[in-house]
C-alpha cells in the first residue's frame, strides 16, 4: 500500500534506522539495510558498466559491495544527521575501493547466498540505457531516479488495485507520467463508466497521489526533512 506523505515530524525510515541502530540493534540495521539493497541495487550495477566492467566484474562486484555494506564496512559515510542513502553509496564508489577488492579475491565474492542480493535483468536494463550518454556519477543518478519512480509507481497500482481499480490505474497512469494517448478523456471515460468531468478529477487525485508516493519511496532513503526536499527536486530534474 502507499505510506502516507512524510509528515513535518520526519518519521523513522529505513534509512533513519540503518544510521540510528548501528550500535544498537544489529539485526534490525541488517534487515533495513537488505531491504534497500533489494531496492536499490540497480544504480550501483549501472556505475559498475559504465565505469567499463564486463558483465560477471560488474555481478561479482556489486555482490562484494553488498557484503562490506551489511557488515559495516561502508557505513562510515553516513551521518545519522544529514544523510541520504544514495550518496553513501556513490561515495563508497568513488577512489580505489572496487580496485581494491577486486585484488582481494581471497574468497568467492558474495560472502554466501545470506548475503546475495538477486540482480535478475541487471544486464537487460544497462544495455537499454547504455546509449544514453554520460559518466558513471550521471548514470547512477539516473538510474537512481528511474528506480525511486518505478517503485513508486508500483505502490501506487497496488492501491489502486487493492481498491479494485485497476482499470482506472492502466487507463491513466501513462497520462500521469506523460504518456500520451490517441483517446481523450471522454473516450476513456466510456470504457470506464465516467463522465469527462469525473475523469479529470481522478485524473488529477492520482497525480497528487503520484507525487505522495514518490515523497514517501525517496524518505526511506534520506535522513531530514530537508534532504527529501533538496532530493525531491533533483530527482525530478534528471527527467528533463
Amino acid at each position: 500500500m502507499t505510506r502516507n506523505p512524510p509528515s513535518t515530524q520526519f518519521e523513522p525510515t529505513r534509512w533513519s534506522l540503518v544510521v540510528r541502530a548501528r550500535g544498537a540493534d544489529e539485526a534490525a540495521r541488517r534487515r533495513a539495510l537488505g531491504e534497500m539493497c533489494e531496492a536499490y541495487w540497480y544504480p550501483l550495477y549501472a556505475w559498475l558498466r559504465h565505469s567499463g566492467r564486463p558483465q560477471q566484474d560488474a555481478e561479482d562486484l556489486a555482490q562484494e559491495f553488498f557484503v562490506r555494506l551489511m557488515d559495516g564496512r561502508l557505513l562510515g559515510a553516513a551521518d545519522p544527521a544529514r544523510g541520504k542513502f544514495r550518496t553513501l553509496l556513490l561515495t563508497a564508489l568513488h577512489g580505489q575501493q572496487v580496485n581494491a577488492w577486486q585484488k582481494e579475491g581471497a574468497q568467492k565474492r558474495g560472502g554466501g547466498s545470506a548475503n546475495r542480493i538477486p540482480l535478475e535483468g541487471a544486464e537487460e536494463k544497462w544495455l537499454a540505457d547504455a546509449s544514453r550518454d554520460g559518466a558513471p556519477d550521471v548514470a547512477f543518478d539516473r538510474a537512481w531516479a528511474v528506480t525511486v519512480a518505478d517503485r513508486a509507481s508500483l505502490a501506487l497500482q497496488a492501491d489502486y488495485t487493492a481498491a479494485g481499480k485497476a482499470a482506472v490505474f492502466a487507463e491513466l497512469f501513462p497520462r500521469v507520467t506523460g504518456g500520451r494517448s490517441t483517446d481523450g478523456l471522454r473516450e476513456i471515460g466510456l470504457r470506464l463508466g465516467l463522465t469527462e468531468a469525473a475523469v479529470k478529477m481522478t485524473l488529477s487525485r492520482m497525480r497528487q497521489r503520484f507525487a505522495d508516493a514518490l515523497r514517501a519511496e525517496i524518505a526511506e532513503t534520506v535522513g531530514s526533512q530537508e534532504d527529501l526536499q533538496e532530493e525531491l527536486r533533483y530527482l525530478l530534474a534528471l527527467f528533463l
